[in-house]
């Protein structure tokens, strides 16, 4: 079980099964929300539950191009991520309160990433989207 929570602690949830992957997102959403990238825990939808404070979450849609809303605490404002939508979760790493057993693997989005900012690390990159094996 991995839990989460936002900086005010008004929003909790929680994790069962594993994470598809660990990933370092470089989209404009991401960048915007959480600086140069995002680091973001992706997963079977099912296994993501709320505990407290649903009704503290806001949903931010950018536009009919995005396939899923940035979501975020009310009170506080700490991203999220995208939460559940449709069959998989994408949620913010920095919102976790546990450590996680499985470590990043890859880099998407890659063809959003500033040209200022260097990948210097040897994890695969994708320009778009990816999912680990499900």
């Amino acid at each position: 079980m991995i839990k989460g929570s936002c900086l005010c602690g008004k929003v909790k949830f929680q994790i069962s099964g594993e994470p598809y992957s660990l990933s370092y997102c470089h989209c404009s959403r991401c960048r915007k929300a959480a600086g140069v990238f995002s680091a973001v825990l992706i997963g079977k939808a099912d296994d993501l539950l709320i505990t407290e404070g649903q009704a503290e979450i806001a949903k931010f849609s950018p536009g009919a191009e995005w396939k899923l809303e940035r979501c975020f605490c009310k009170t506080c404002g700490t991203s999220l991520g995208d939460m559940a939508t449709g069959d998989i979760y994408v949620i913010a790493a920095s919102a976790l309160d546990d450590d996680l057993t499985i470590r990043p693997t890859v880099h998407i989005h890659t063809e959003s990433k500033p040209n200022w900012y260097e990948i210097v690390d040897d994890l695969k990159k994708f320009e778009g989207d990816y999912v680990a094996d499900k």
